[in-house]
């Protein structure tokens, strides 16, 4: 524990991985803050100095430094092959998301740095294990790394057109960026309008029955994605409901954490 408390206050400075792009935290950010009990709210606000949005990006842009090039592994979460999060290892996403609920439940006892860095930490990576992308499965290998692909339009002839992407890419920016004239707010409005009925249901549990949720949304998409591949625009089309439903689930998640942590 000592060791991952003098790790995270350097996280003032960390190498850049790949992440969700801003927008979706942000989004999920918002949809969080929206969803917040009062209590949570002046808690929340008084420890960042700031409401969930400010501080949704903060793992992401702090800094390059040696030191922490560890910190990449803290966006991804590694299931077995039943989709199980099982992992006590410190390099998965869920024992960070544990740690830092630790330091925040009993957030007296660590300094002001520490909790503000674990909450920052937080923020980001409960948005972070609901992409796609950045769930490893045990008995998957093509989840446990990144690979390129192609996106046809739909069309022949001389229309046909087809797109240069990668896994990763697809997920982190490709399907956000369709929602590129919406702002953060109306990004979360829409997913509060669209979802707002499963927030119960999706806010049960903690981020271990969090990440076999995703699991179970990611496991069968390797059935069909593969390396060079051209996905068909029917395919393109399924996906993008998907991931708004998953950004949903995240941020209804990172509220009820924050409701219970400060209740």
């Amino acid at each position: 524990m000592k060791r991952y408390i003098t790790l995270i206050i350097c996280t003032l400075c960390i190498s850049t991985v790949s992440a969700w792009n801003k927008m979706a935290q942000e989004c999920i950010a918002t949809l969080a803050e929206q969803n917040l009990t009062e209590k949570a709210k002046s808690e929340t606000t008084k420890i960042l100095g700031g409401d969930l949005v400010s501080a949704s990006w903060w793992l992401q842009t702090i800094a390059k430094e040696e030191a922490t090039k560890h910190t990449a592994s803290w966006h991804y979460i590694n299931v077995n092959a039943e989709l199980k999060s099982t992992t006590n290892s410190e390099k998965d996403g869920v024992v960070q998301i544990e740690r830092c609920t630790e330091i925040l439940r009993n957030r007296t006892e660590h300094s002001d740095s520490t909790v503000v860095a674990a909450l920052k930490t937080m923020i980001h990576l409960v948005a972070d294990m609901h992409n796609i992308s950045h769930i490893k499965i045990a008995n998957i290998p093509n989840s446990k790394r990144n690979f390129k692909f192609q996106i046809s339009n739909g069309f022949t002839g001389k229309k046909a057109k087809i797109t240069q992407s990668s896994w990763r890419k697809y997920w982190e920016s490709g399907l956000i960026s369709r929602h590129a004239s919406f702002s953060a707010e109306l990004f979360a409005a829409d997913l509060q309008t669209c979802y707002g009925a499963d927030k119960e249901r999706f806010s049960k549990g903690d981020a271990r029955h969090w990440a076999a949720d995703v699991a179970s949304l990611a496991a069968p998409q390797y059935k069909w994605a593969k390396p060079d591949m051209i996905m068909s625009r029917e395919q393109d089309n399924r996906l993008e409901p998907m991931n708004d439903k998953t950004m949903a689930r995240a941020g209804y998640r990172l509220a009820a954490l924050l409701n219970d942590i400060f209740k």
